[in-house]
């Protein structure tokens, strides 16, 4: 009783030692935002990648931006020129959670959030002008 018993032990600490091991030296990242200028001047436009592994900092503060967005009414943007688009995707499980666009303004930023898999039914918010500095720094590589 006591071998079989000591064997379960062992067993179970065997993989439960490499499951632990495995998760934490993990380094495939469970969430990314791409975020890059649209139009622009510069080919190819000025953007980034940031991951969860490379960058948590910054995924989290744009994280931050995006939940703490305020609603938005009678908000005049051509929908199909924005400066900048963003994109929360989960590469892990291979899909898009979010896809914004944002315009600049002269007080922040307007962002529209696609809903129902068309821009034509978006729905827009504002942001800060220091959350949009942020942005802009991030698109521009400043903030490395």
């Amino acid at each position: 009783m006591w071998k079989f018993l000591f064997w379960v032990l062992g067993i179970g600490l065997v993989f439960g030692g490499g499951y632990i091991v495995g998760v934490i030296t993990s380094d495939e990242p469970s969430y990314q935002i791409m975020i890059q200028e649209e139009g622009g001047e510069s080919q190819p436009p000025d953007g980034a990648v940031l991951t969860d592994v490379d960058h948590p900092a910054k995924l989290d503060s744009l994280l931050g931006i995006l939940l703490h967005k305020q609603p938005a009414e009678g908000v005049s943007v051509n929908i199909n020129e924005p400066d900048a688009s963003l994109k929360l995707m989960s590469p892990q499980r291979s899909i898009g959670l979010t896809d914004h666009r944002i315009w600049f303004t002269d007080n922040g930023a307007v962002l529209a959030e696609e809903r129902n898999g068309t821009w034509q039914d978006a729905v827009f918010f504002t942001i800060s002008k220091r959350d949009a500095s942020y942005i802009q720094s991030i698109i521009a590589g400043e903030d490395d």
